[in-house]
Order: C-alpha cells, then structure tokens, then sequence
C-alpha cells in the first residue's frame, strides 16, 4: 500500500461505514466547504488541527499522532448530536495504525487507542451559492468533536 495521508484513511472509512453513510453520504468535506452546500443535507467538516511525531534514537517513526477537529454541520441540532454521537462511536471502531481495514478482503484492526473529547457546541452563518445569508433557515448548529489518532505514516 503507498503512502496515504490520515485525513484520506478518515474519509474513505467514514464514508464506507454503513451508519456514518446512512447520515450523510458522501458529504465528508474538506475544510473548504461550498457555500450553501448545507443544504444538501447532514454534513461533516474534518480538519488537522496538529500532529504529534515520535523520534527514536534512529530518528523519526513512522507512526505519528494527528489530532482532528470533526465538526457535524445541520440546521437542526437534535440530528447534529445524534450524527456526533454516530461519529464518536465509529472512531472508536478504527484504528489508522493497522492497515487490516484496508486489505482485500478487509480485515478487523487490532484495537489501538483513539482518544475522543466532546462534543462541544457553536453556530456558524451560511450563506447561498451567491453569498447571501440564508436567514430563512437561521445558523447552521455545529457539534464539533476533537479526536486524537495513531497513524501508520508509511
């Protein structure tokens, strides 16, 4: 397998997983999503906030510790958290260490710890494809949830 970046792993596995896909397809975005693209729908906002690596007397290791912000994007905060709470357990299904989720035929990974804080709340503005506020539906609720994850960097 050639190198796949972590944010790739999280994506292709989120968007594979059966409950996550349920609530929202494909909509797993990029820190740049497309204005009025809430309104398709359910959607989850994924960043790296930072990465940890380790060093040993060798040098770097191929294993690091990224931590993501994934936020949960509705217009209606009951469903946000119950799409939050979908993704908190998901994460505690996958492991980015293992490549087992992505060989053929898949294969469970060996637990590895993921590390998983919130979900705290906020609300953003949305605006239409041209940049107008769309005031009939109010803000977007947010529940943002921050993970740490060991990754295979190789």
């Amino acid at each position: 397998m050639s190198y796949v970046s972590a944010e790739v792993k999280l994506r292709t596995l989120a968007i594979n997983n059966p409950t996550i896909s349920g609530y929202i397809g494909t909509r797993w975005l990029t820190p740049r999503q497309l204005p009025g693209y809430i309104n398709q729908g359910t959607c989850i906002r994924a960043f790296r906030v930072s990465t940890e690596r380790f060093y040993a007397q060798t040098g770097i290791v191929s294993m690091s510790k990224p931590r993501f912000q994934i936020d949960v994007l509705d217009f209606d905060n009951e469903r946000a958290l119950e799409v939050a709470a979908a993704v908190v357990d998901f994460l505690g299904t996958i492991s980015l260490a293992q490549n087992n989720q992505f060989d053929s035929p898949v294969t469970t990974p060996p637990q590895f710890p993921n590390f998983v804080s919130g979900p705290r709340q906020g609300m953003e503005a949305q605006t239409d494809a041209s940049g107008n506020p769309l005031a009939s539906k109010g803000p977007v609720m947010v529940q943002s949830i921050d993970v740490r994850l060991y990754n295979l960097e190789s």
